[in-house]
């Protein structure tokens, strides 16, 4: 430290002494770079305190955002802007830097000379609404809102209206067009006025069934739907289940079987649980051949699960619609689902009610028919079996 404290105080006595009217001082070079050194600094310090009010104006807003100086480079930025930066620091980088965008690059150059812009940019997998705003100082704010799950959001709400147009109009036209033959002459004649009567009554069941199943799972999606978790009886909870779906099964000569250990319970919702265990097993009646069977079985998993499965001795399911098999109005075979009944959300609905649980559901599929399987909490202690 003295070899440079000794050049430093000669040098401010050198310069004290011009200062007082003597000669002029000769300064040593390293002198002269301290001395810019320290100029540059007091620049850069006089520049953060100009900029930190916009850096906490910027800060306090949601979105990515940022300054765009003259020279087309970030003079101030929030956090979310710089986390979109190579190195995580966007400040001195310009906008195709940080975002490998060229089309947003272009836009901050026509704001720069005047033009706003608002566009849309892909980066990665997600979408962004950019606007492009010029100040009027020169420069230019940058602010960059992610958009990616409300379009997503947007586009299953208009699949879900036109899917649900779509299966609300086929039972309305069918009830529409035989009250209409019914009141053209048909119901002069007794046989055919019977068919006509028939067709109304099951295409108004239908309709029945597809708008409860529509309230239903908006009532879940919309969280409207109480959920009480307390522990539940597996078995008492099966064979109320396997009552609901005893005539259909009935008709079509399909035994329903519950085998389920004595005390096994789970810490689930009695009604949402009922409500999983009849759509399971009603999918297993429609899609189980005559005189086939439909299982429900619990037993422990790892961990603190209780694994509770519907298994049916139908034809299975193809490999490749197993992804989608959850998806509201997604059907492995639709001309024979409408004709079975089926509306299409009753998987769908058993997938957010198990989530809502606490569980998870899976599945498993093959030439010897399908397993549908629900993992929920095992409940601390066995419980009775619910009221119905």
């Amino acid at each position: 430290m003295s070899v440079f404290r000794d050049p430093v105080q000669a040098a401010i006595r050198a310069l004290e002494a011009e200062l007082g009217g003597g000669p002029r001082a000769d300064l040593p070079p390293g002198v002269d770079r301290l001395a810019s050194l320290l100029l540059q600094r007091e620049e850069r310090l006089r520049a953060i305190e100009k900029a930190q009010p916009e850096r906490e104006l910027l800060s306090a807003m949601p979105d990515a955002a940022g300054l765009i100086a003259a020279d087309g480079r970030v003079r101030a930025s929030n956090a979310a802007l710089d986390g979109m930066a190579p190195g995580g620091r966007s400040v001195g980088l310009t906008l195709l830097e940080i975002t490998r965008q060229a089309e947003l690059a272009d836009a901050a150059q026509r704001a720069l000379e005047g033009s706003p812009k608002r566009l849309e940019i892909h980066l990665g997998a997600r979408t962004w609404i950019a606007n492009v705003t010029p100040l009027l100082r020169g420069e230019v704010l940058v602010l960059l809102r992610d958009v990616t799950e409300s379009r997503m959001a947007e586009s299953t709400r208009r699949d879900f209206v036109a899917n649900a147009s779509h299966e609300l109009r086929t039972p309305v036209s069918a009830i529409a067009g035989a009250a209409e033959t019914l009141l053209s002459g048909a119901m002069d004649d007794p046989a055919q006025a019977r068919s006509f009567v028939e067709m109304i009554a099951r295409n108004a069941e239908r309709l029945a069934r597809l708008t409860n199943d529509l309230l239903d799972l908006s009532r879940i999606e919309s969280r409207q739907w109480p959920v009480k978790l307390e522990p539940v009886s597996v078995g008492g909870t099966a064979q109320r289940a396997v009552e609901v779906c005893s005539e259909p099964a009935r008709r079509k000569r399909i035994e329903l079987r519950v085998e389920v250990p004595e005390g096994t319970a789970v810490l689930a919702d009695a009604r949402a649980l009922e409500q999983v265990l009849v759509n399971l097993l009603d999918n297993a009646v429609k899609y189980t051949p005559d005189g086939g069977r439909a299982t429900v079985t619990a037993s422990p998993v790892t961990g603190d699960r209780i694994e509770v499965v519907v298994a049916d001795t139908g034809p299975g399911i193809e490999r490749h619609h197993l992804p989608r098999l959850f998806e509201r109005f997604y059907r492995v075979d639709p001309g024979r689902a409408r004709g079975a009944g089926g509306t299409g959300l009753g998987l769908a609905i058993v997938k957010h009610l198990v989530q809502m649980q606490a569980g998870d559901i899976g599945v498993d599929t093959g030439s010897g028919g399908t397993s549908f399987r629900v993992r929920l909490p095992r409940a601390e202690a066995p419980a009775a079996p619910a009221a119905p």
